[in-house]
């Protein structure tokens, strides 16, 4: 498992290293709703060149924006410090969300150390993705705070901008959002609040004690795993644990095989890799007892849908997500 999160860890790090495409970040948060963000690295560090893009385009946006104290940019900082910015930003009256910097690898050490009874007496909303997976499922399972599966700093700088108009819906809670019609692998209608993330940490927070209760749940599934084999053996652990189990349905975002790290598929190898996925998701679907549906645009991608995990969600018998 070790080897599988740091493969999707060198992805997140190479997406660090190029020169981001989108600056333009006014109007990614809903106006009147979010005024102040609390920015956090709880897990792998990030490049600050960038960061320092992000943060200042988050200010010309007319965000007030707090940088937690702790933060390093040379070295993952140790696990209270870690700790310790979470709870802060968490606790600051006048945050109104929690921006994750990155994933990476590092959440799931925080898990068994952050005072979720004092969390617990503040409702805050926590935004990220990939390795945040840990955080966010955690979060439900304590039922602490309001976790939105969607992108981090690092993944917003390079967002399209239908990535920054749907977060903006996402977060304006009581407002309806677009409809998504997504491709059945099998059909049925199915109504429940979302969770999941990034199969590996999903996996990760199985084996660690730190799942989300799928009862009634809809399932939303993304990787940047290169290799489709691995892809395959996460999924069939996922099952083999019985975490679908009384699930509501499975809705998968991208399973992105040779993603964008070092080592890029392209040409052929693409496409056959890209072909074995797709029969995976067929295979895992011909296994469930829920309906299981594809198209949803979630992972690590630059077109990428935010998921409010306390929204519910419907999805009709002919493919259509509402929320």
């Amino acid at each position: 498992m070790k080897n599988m999160i740091a493969a999707f860890a060198g992805v997140a790090l190479a997406l660090g290293a190029a020169e981001p495409k989108t600056l333009d970040l006014r109007g990614c948060f809903p106006t009147g709703v979010v005024r102040t963000v609390a920015l956090v690295m709880p897990a792998s560090i990030y490049n600050k060149k960038n960061y320092d893009l992000g943060k200042a385009a988050l200010e010309k946006a007319g965000y007030k924006v707090k940088a937690m104290p702790r933060m390093n940019f040379k070295t993952v900082a140790p696990v209270a410090d870690r700790v310790a910015d979470f709870e802060q930003a968490w606790m600051d009256p006048e945050v109104d969300l929690v921006l994750c910097v990155r994933g990476g690898v590092g959440a799931e050490d925080l898990l068994d150390k952050i005072d979720w009874a004092k969390l617990r007496t503040r409702k805050q909303r926590v935004l990220g993705f990939s390795n945040i997976t840990m955080l966010l499922n955690a979060m439900l399972k304590e039922k602490a705070g309001h976790p939105f599966s969607g992108p981090t700093l690092s993944q917003l700088i390079y967002a399209r901008p239908e990535t920054l108009s749907w977060l903006a819906k996402a977060l304006e809670e009581e407002k309806p959002m677009p409809d998504v019609k997504l491709t059945p692998l099998r059909p049925g209608a199915c109504k429940g609040l979302a969770c999941g993330g990034h199969v590996a940490l999903v996996l990760k927070g199985i084996q660690m004690g730190w799942a989300a209760d799928t009862k009634g749940r809809i399932v939303f599934l993304e990787t940047s795993i290169r290799e489709p084999s691995v892809i395959r053996k996460m999924l069939d652990d996922v099952v083999a644990s019985g975490y679908f189990n009384g699930c509501a349905g499975v809705v998968f975002g991208e399973l992105t095989p040779g993603g964008p790290d070092r080592k890029k598929l392209t040409g052929a190898a693409l496409s056959a890799a890209r072909a074995e996925v797709a029969q995976i998701r067929k295979d895992f679907a011909a296994k469930m007892t829920c309906p299981v549906y594809e198209g949803y645009p979630y992972g690590h991608v630059n077109k990428s849908f935010a998921i409010d995990f306390l929204r519910e969600k419907t999805i009709t018998a002919d493919g259509i997500l509402k929320q």
